[in-house]
């Protein structure tokens, strides 16, 4: 949970900001196993960029009189950070490799190919000339009914 600071008749007016991206520690893990770190920490490691924003500014553009992103950063540039991460993932993507090749094609290649290649040779029936054998009935069921 974030805090929205603003002027209301010269008093400062302090609002929840709830937001459930947040981008840095740790943002590359799932929301569930994300939440259940964060409640393993203590509640002043959560306040330790909050209280360096209100005393220093924002980490990147040292401006204080803005609205707290979350992290140290104020809102602006949180969504820039947030950007430029994005990017960074795109690229980590592209670079990686293309995944293996599914197994069940591997094995039955050799099959499929060989059916391409002699599909031509394959006498194909004409009409009523070939009956097909008809499929068997399932049996019969029985019911047992007690009295």
């Amino acid at each position: 949970m974030n805090l929205r600071v603003g002027p209301v008749r010269g008093r400062v007016l302090v609002t929840p900001v709830r937001t459930k991206r947040k981008t840095l520690p740790p943002f590359f893990l799932t929301m569930t196993l994300r939440r259940s770190i964060e409640r393993l920490l203590p509640a002043g490691y959560h306040q330790r960029l909050r209280l360096y924003f209100d005393m220093y500014g924002c980490l990147r553009c040292l401006q204080k009189d803005v609205i707290y992103g979350g992290n140290g950063f104020c809102f602006r540039c949180l969504h820039g950070v947030e950007k430029r991460l994005k990017k960074v993932d795109e690229e980590l993507r592209a670079r990686l490799p293309d995944p293996p090749p599914d197994p069940n094609e591997a094995y039955l290649r050799p099959y499929n190919s060989a059916r391409k290649l002699l599909a031509d040779l394959v006498i194909k029936s004409v009409g009523s000339s070939r009956k097909r054998k008809p499929e068997p009935k399932s049996p019969a069921q029985i019911y047992l009914k007690l009295t």
